[in-house]
């Protein structure tokens, strides 16, 4: 990055560029500052030559404060520091100058000891730009906000006016995350939303309180599900919604940046564009951008720390080297082991002038012979010590999922045949975790495994075919003018307002992370204690798409829950206990049900369990109105049982008496011909307005839709002394006739 300069020769002391390192150069247009290490040449240059805006004293004594700690302190130090040197660079993507500070979560050990801030993308920038107050640009969207965001552009007047924008919007998320659509058929998606909803919605109950009752409107519960996402963003009108996203501050809105792969946006210049790309493309687009204009080269960075895998307490796995009087260092023999901890009398810490680990206070441990531990080359006679140090807890993790396959085996920590069935040539199918876990376990399981493959021992060469961070569940917060947050015990409502009662200041509601400090952390068993644990599976699985930050609301629980007791009254007699089956089975439960089951293991596939949650209301809604035979119970508890285990379980082999676990039952088949239909029901417009709704083959074509439209006695009717000007005719959706 250039640094900014209005006189060269004045500023000669300074390098023309800045030479940062970044894993995300995606993100490029959203860097709005620039961090260097306390301890970077840059730093000396301007304190040695103060510029205008450079606070000379405060920036000596923060760089020299935060020199003198160590990077262990300076990683795990909560408290986000820093000061601002006087300087600026240039962001090379959008031309725009943007500050220089200086801060000690960036250490001059790693990359170039000098990052691109990008606080919508990362959470310690996120956190620094919150404290001082530094700008905060959205550039990566996760798939369903993208979604919002396109639609906040492209919204109808009409749709704004009458106010139908909301449940148009939701009808176009979850057709977006039904049909796992990416961004670049948003607008093919969108249009078939608004072709499908030519008619206003009539005025009815809400969708959250429906929602709450266990029931779904006439358009399904994925669109009660999108507009009560729509109502947690926290906006009372469009006008808001569409503010946020134009002055592209939703991750601000929301109190937490967003780090997963998503959607680029807002991330136009005049040289490239990056909005549309998902991130692997968006990180191949920009790396040849910055290599083909000369401003950056792909490089990659191990970060590794040799203390992070060495602790000076008792519990974690002994290392298995020991060491002779003159600091030699030997293996022990494979067959002295396992080397086992030894049992402490006292777990505490010796006082000392030269402080040990605790191992060291266990001396028969410690103190060894060569002979005892199988050292070849040496006296067997020749006294040793133990190392004493150990392993962090995460060793043991970082080839858990090797040895799980075979953790029987005594001979060998996973057999030929064990590996090639389980792990075969591509490692484990699928890891589910947050960014959190990118570093300790991820990049350490990820060595430790190709080590192993290098050496023989696996077949695979890498651990994991396919990642996937899931979304932080947020919480109600209250925050200040000033965005900083306060807990939540501390603020009261008074007329409608909310009050920090410790100083009398407004205060506003926001989501937030949970957060001890901040008191809004919601214990799960006390979920689980009121409505029970398929309750609480449930609703974390169904507040929506699995890669999104959502805000969780303990209220909405209780439709969860009484979609629960519909599936128990759908089978079961309340007042006698009894099964409740019918037989014959209902051919239409049967179509319904063919379906679910498709619907529900093709969601599984793909993670998205919302939606599959969804499509089994919708089945219950259906189903309790007509009853079930006794498979069709049975193979509906097959694909409820991974939601809600409990309930399964005890329907199928409690009332149903269908013997074995429900967990060793195998899933339930469909057959492709029950997904389409016969017919289906076309609307019919007149001049725009919905006049009828008719059924018609579903592979009727244009002329024989238009031939059955006009033919309907109640449209006849309607165009008597009318003259037909036009008919437009969309196949398998919609007949519009233009008449007057």
């Amino acid at each position: 990055m250039d640094i900014y300069t209005d006189d060269p020769e004045v500023d000669n002391d300074l390098p023309p560029a800045l030479r940062v390192f970044t894993t995300r150069p995606d993100t490029i247009f959203g860097a709005t500052y620039v961090v260097v290490a306390p301890e970077h040449p840059l730093v000396e240059a301007v304190r040695a030559k103060p510029r205008p805006e450079t606070p000379a004293d405060e920036l000596k004594q923060y760089a020299e404060w935060a020199s003198n700690r160590s990077d262990l302190e300076r990683q795990e130090s909560k408290e986000k520091t820093g000061c601002f040197t006087g300087l600026y660079a240039i962001n090379p993507a959008s031309g725009e100058r943007i500050p220089i500070w200086t801060a000690d979560y960036v250490l001059i050990s790693y990359g170039f000891g000098a990052i691109m801030a990008v606080p919508a993308g990362d959470d310690r920038d996120f956190e620094f730009a919150h404290v001082f107050d530094l700008p905060i640009v959205d550039v990566v969207y996760p798939r369903t906000i993208a979604a919002i965001a396109y639609y906040c552009e492209r919204a109808e007047q009409a749709e704004i006016e009458e106010g139908r924008w909301k449940r148009v919007l939701a009808d176009f998320l979850g057709l977006v995350t039904t049909a796992n659509l990416e961004h670049d058929v948003f607008a093919d998606g969108l249009r078939s939303v608004r072709v499908r909803r030519s008619d206003p919605t009539t005025d009815g109950p809400e969708p959250a309180e429906l929602a709450k009752q266990g029931y779904v409107g006439a358009r399904g519960s994925i669109r009660m599900e999108y507009e009560a996402s729509i109502d947690d963003i926290g906006v009372t009108t469009f006008e808001e919604l569409r503010t946020i996203f134009a002055e592209k501050r939703y991750l601000q809105h929301t109190g937490a940046a967003f780090t997963g792969a998503g959607v680029a946006v807002n991330s136009s210049g005049d040289s490239f564009s990056l909005d549309g790309c998902g991130k692997a493309d968006a990180i191949e687009k920009s790396i040849a951008w910055l290599e083909s204009t000369g401003t950056g080269r792909r490089k990659i960075n191990y970060r590794l720390r040799d203390w992070l895998f060495c602790r000076q307490r008792y519990w974690g796995e002994p290392f298995l080297i020991v060491f002779d009087d003159h600091g030699n260092h030997y293996g022990v023999a494979e067959s002295t082991l396992p080397v086992t901890l030894p049992a402490l009398d006292d777990y505490q810490p010796a006082e000392s002038d030269d402080p040990q680990p605790l191992l060291g206070k266990a001396a028969d441990w410690l103190n060894v012979t060569a002979g005892e531990v199988g050292v070849e080359g040496l006296d067997p006679s020749t006294p040793l010590r133990r190392e004493t140090n150990t392993m962090p807890g995460w060793a043991g993790s970082c080839w858990y999922h090797i040895r799980y396959c075979d953790n029987r085996n005594r001979e060998r920590f996973i057999g030929d045949e064990a590996d090639a069935y389980w792990l075969g040539e591509n490692g484990v199918d699928l890891y589910i975790g947050g960014a959190e876990h990118a570093v300790l376990h991820l990049l350490y399981a990820r060595f430790w495994h190709m080590i192993l493959h290098d050496l023989g021992h696996l077949r695979s060469p890498e651990p994991y075919r396919k990642l996937f961070h899931q979304g932080l569940i947020t919480s109600h917060a209250y925050q200040r003018k000033d965005k900083s947050l306060v807990p939540i015990d501390e603020v009261e409502e008074r007329d409608g307002a909310f009050v920090h009662t410790p100083t009398g200041d407004a205060v506003f509601a926001t989501i937030a992370k949970m957060s001890k400090t901040l008191k809004n952390v919601v214990n799960p068993d006390e979920i689980i204690e009121q409505f029970g644990a398929d309750t609480f599976r449930l609703y974390e699985m169904y507040m929506g798409p699995l890669e999104a930050s959502k805000p969780w609301n303990t209220d909405d629980t209780i439709g969860l829950h009484r979609f629960l007791q519909r599936v128990w009254r759908m089978c079961v007699d309340e007042e006698t206990g009894d099964v409740r089956l019918v037989d014959p089975a209902d051919e239409s439960i049967e179509k319904l049900l063919h379906r679910t089951i498709a619907k529900v293991g093709d969601d599984i596939e793909r993670l998205s369990f919302n939606t599959a949650i969804a499509a089994m209301i919708e089945f219950v809604n259906t189903a309790s109105k007509i009853g079930l035979s006794r498979d069709q119970a049975d193979r509906f508890m097959r694909i409820l049982a991974p939601f809600a285990p409990h309930i399964a379980e005890e329907i199928r082999r409690e009332k149903l008496g269908i013997p074995g676990a429900i967990a060793h039952a195998d899933w339930p088949s469909f057959d492709e011909a029950m997904l389409t239909d016969d017919e289906v029901e076309i609307p019919v417009q007149l001049m725009g307005k919905v006049k009828a709704r008719l059924r018609m083959p579903a592979d009727a074509d244009t002329d024989t839709m238009q031939a059955i439209a006009m033919e309907a006695p109640e449209i006849r009717q309607l165009l008597e002394g009318k003259t037909v000007r036009k008919v437009i005719v969309v196949p398998g959706q919609i007949v519009n006739i233009v008449a007057n």
